[in-house]
């Protein structure tokens, strides 16, 4: 059986945004601060808030983006090639809805996707579209501490989940980080430790399964949430369950992204 199921977004619908504010917060992440007035249309969840954000194309005039919000993907794929515009999901970092703004954190690399090229790229008054997805993250009630580990393109989703926890939680996570300056201060309950485990040279993902592999599990186990880099999230979860017995069903994992393919959704 598979984890908990995700959380379903709250009436989704495509958001028209426009870019206010666009600053490198650290050497490897840029923050983008989006606002409009349909910003107010959307329905805070908390936790690891997540959606499909449109941008347009290098050399693109205007964005175009699918016109129903339910069966966008067949309608993206009926537009001529030149019309589409790219397409990644991103976690909410922060919402402040009384002013109509939101922010995301995008992880730009020296040889930067889609979306991190756009990111960088992008200047104020610049379109884009979001369409909310809900949530992945769901303990679905389940007592005990709490698991997470991720890389550093998990950094809204952990930010986002510690900021939602209830006060008594317990738990511990694992961020892997290119550079110590990547680090960042968020809230969160005083009974969740934060590891951050620098990469150096091995590759994505290899650091935060090594400290994993060598941490103590607790004795009363609640819910683990792996996501970032594929083969992190999947190694994660195939240590957990073949490793350390636990049940599957208290697991969610997602693969954000894979070390050499660029995702179109």
């Amino acid at each position: 059986m598979a984890g908990p199921e995700r959380v379903a977004a709250v009436a989704p619908r495509f958001i028209e945004l426009e870019v206010l504010d666009n600053q490198q917060v650290s050497p490897h992440i840029r923050r983008v601060t989006l606002g409009g007035d349909e910003v107010s249309a959307m329905t805070p969840q908390g936790f690891d808030q997540w959606f499909r954000f449109f941008m347009r194309r290098e050399g693109q005039e205007a964005l175009r983006v699918p016109k129903s919000p339910s069966t966008w993907f067949p309608q993206y794929l009926a537009m001529r090639e030149q019309h589409r515009p790219w397409i990644r999901n991103y976690t909410v970092r922060d919402f402040r809805l009384d002013a109509g703004e939101l922010d995301i954190d995008i992880v730009c690399h020296e040889d930067p996707g889609p979306g991190a090229a756009w990111a960088m790229a992008a200047e104020r008054g610049e379109r884009a579209v979001l369409l909310d997805e809900g949530l992945l993250y769901n303990d679905d009630g389940l007592e005990g501490e709490i698991l997470m580990v991720g890389d550093e393109s998990v950094l809204p989703a952990v930010a986002g989940v510690c900021g939602s926890l209830e006060d008594d939680a317990r738990g511990t996570v694992v961020l892997e980080i290119g550079h110590r300056d990547d680090i960042q201060e968020f809230r969160r309950p005083a009974g969740v430790d934060i590891r951050w485990v620098e990469r150096g040279s091995l590759r994505e993902g290899q650091a935060a399964l090594e400290e994993l592999r060598g941490m103590r599990m607790p004795e009363e186990f609640g819910y683990a949430y792996a996501a970032g880099e594929q083969q992190l999230a999947t190694g994660a979860r195939r240590h957990l369950v073949r490793d350390r017995g636990i049940d599957k069903r208290r697991i969610t994992f997602t693969g954000y992204w894979k070390l050499g393919k660029a995702y179109v959704s």
